[in-house]
């Protein structure tokens, strides 16, 4: 992208009207344009407050890693979505790092912490948009909570499916077992176990890589049970 493209990119946003010509170059002037590869690291515990990520295509998985290398998918993002927790440290009351990992081919548009820690101070308008988008965050993280604490394994499956099948628009989903258990913070060999499950209802079919939804209706009715 060149820098017209930028401005015509972060024009869309509520803050840039109320931004000075200054603070507007600022922004434009110190962008980073990244491709990340599916399967690589975005972010990491060494290194914990990248920046402000702009997400122009892909799916980034924003998750938590406890010191025995479990993990809990806090939230995904996708096209045109930001993230706020890859610059944390801008940020007084988060306390935690998070892990983001590039879950497909992913193109973002970075501005370091500095710079926008820089803009936040100066300007409430940038601020009140980064809170923002870090609340609408937590709303999804307590929705994870919620599925963890309240739903039994193959009602979380069945969450996940169908949330991903509304994202993707399409009942095949291109995704393994292994990456099905890391997302809902599970066992791969219970989560192969209620697949089978599922499968044996007529719910689901488990192909290689993939899983094909049958029967959406029941899957929502199993929600309706808790």
């Amino acid at each position: 992208m060149k820098q017209t493209e930028y401005l015509e990119h972060f024009r869309t946003f509520s803050f840039w009207e109320h931004m000075s010509t200054q603070e507007q170059e600022l922004l434009l002037s110190n962008i980073r344009e990244i491709h990340y590869p599916a399967g690589t690291a975005v972010q990491t515990g060494d290194c914990h407050c990248l920046g402000t990520l702009f997400l122009l295509k892909g799916i980034l998985r924003v998750y938590l890693l406890s010191a025995q290398g479990k993990e809990a998918t806090l939230y995904r993002l996708r096209d045109g979505d930001t993230c706020t927790l890859s610059g944390s440290c801008m940020l007084s009351a988060i306390t935690f790092d998070v892990q983001i990992d590039a879950e497909t081919d992913c193109d973002v548009l970075l501005i370091p912490t500095a710079v926008f820690s820089k803009l936040m101070d100066k300007n409430i308008y940038v601020e009140n948009f980064v809170y923002k988008m870090t609340t609408e965050h937590f709303s999804d993280v307590i929705s994870g909570i919620e599925r963890t604490f309240f739903l039994n394994l193959p009602q979380r499956i069945a969450a996940f499916l169908l949330d991903e099948s509304a994202q993707e628009e399409s009942d095949t989903l291109s995704i393994t077992q292994e990456n099905l258990a890391r997302s809902i913070g599970s066992a791969r060999e219970a989560v192969s176990r209620a697949l089978k499950q599922l499968s044996s209802e007529g719910c689901i079919e488990v192909s290689r890589g993939g899983i094909h939804l049958l029967d959406k209706s029941r899957l929502y009715q199993m929600l309706n049970t808790f």
